[in-house]
């Protein structure tokens, strides 16, 4: 099971992401959880840090990670139990989230609004899903 948690609502790119979803088999499944904005980053973080369990596996999406492949990716969500992606609002996440995440990633030097990096992040998860069934999806 992948938990996403964003902050934010559902938008037009909704529809684009629910045929990602729908494409992801059962070792893929997705739950989203989305957080309201508070335009406070206390209080959102606490929302997230209290969406989050003692055995998750948290990917944090944040301009300040380490950009990886999608090689690394699938490696992370396939070697992982409980897999957590947090994105957080406008104003980023507070340094509890950040202590509690086991890798931080970074989508690309550019910033983009939430639901394209929520679009971006689930496309990158059915990516994984077909590297990881040797799918020719992916190609290199």
């Amino acid at each position: 099971m992948i938990k996403i948690i964003a902050i934010g609502k559902k938008t037009d790119y909704d529809i684009k992401i629910n045929e990602y979803v729908k494409r992801l088999n059962k070792n893929f499944k997705i739950e989203w959880v989305l957080l309201n904005y508070s335009l406070n980053k206390n209080n959102e973080s606490k929302e997230i840090f209290d969406k989050i369990k003692e055995k998750d596996f948290v990917i944090l999406l944040d301009e300040r990670g380490k950009e990886i492949n999608n090689d690394l990716l699938c490696d992370k969500i396939t070697k992982n139990q409980n897999v957590v992606f947090v994105i957080g609002g406008p104003y980023g996440v507070n340094d509890e989230i950040r202590k509690r995440s086991n890798f931080i990633l970074k989508l690309s030097e550019l910033i983009f609004p939430y639901e394209i990096c929520r679009l971006m992040l689930i496309e990158q998860i059915y990516r994984s899903q077909e590297i990881f069934l040797n799918h020719p999806y992916h190609h290199k």
